[in-house]
């Protein structure tokens, strides 16, 4: 019989005594599991993006999520890694439209900073720039098991306007 009353120690998530490692935080619990660039190396962690199972000097984690090094870079926010940032709220909403479109679960992350706080100049509602206002980037957010889908689809158009 399982036991569903154990909890990872990393994120406090409730975990099954059969499962190798953590859904939530990626970090590995069953033993004799070696990491994919040292075979001879424990892994420690598996990457929540990529799924490669890492040791320590392989990998990190980053906000509680286990990512390998080359992934690590990753803004992570709420299990969601930015994927692409733009001031420009159409190009933005264009391309979560189009990762919507190929099954996918875009959110469009804002945080506004506004020199003053709990005020909000008039001029910025409209979108204009003055000392008071400062523009803040829309950040284009996914699942951290479809960053590497969205990628491939978002490249080519963003490359396109470069």
């Amino acid at each position: 019989m399982e036991n569903e009353n154990l909890v990872c120690l990393n994120c406090e998530l409730g975990v099954k005594d059969i499962d190798e490692y953590c859904p939530n935080c990626g970090v590995v619990f069953a033993e004799n599991i070696k990491c994919h660039l040292h075979k001879e190396a424990e892994a420690e962690g598996i990457c929540l993006i990529c799924s490669k199972l890492c040791r320590k000097k392989c990998g990190k984690l980053v906000n509680h999520i286990f990512l390998c090094n080359e992934h690590n870079e990753y803004e992570i926010i709420e299990g969601m890694a930015r994927v692409y940032g733009s001031i420009n709220s159409m190009e933005i909403r264009y391309y979560a439209e189009i990762l919507e479109k190929e099954e996918l679960h875009p959110f469009v992350y804002s945080h506004q900073l506004i020199s003053e706080p709990f005020s909000l100049p008039t001029t910025a509602l409209f979108g204009a720039v003055t000392n008071d206002y400062i523009p803040y980037e829309l950040k284009l957010m996914l699942p951290l098991k479809e960053v590497l889908e969205a990628e491939k689809i978002l490249e080519p158009l963003i490359n396109d306007l470069s």
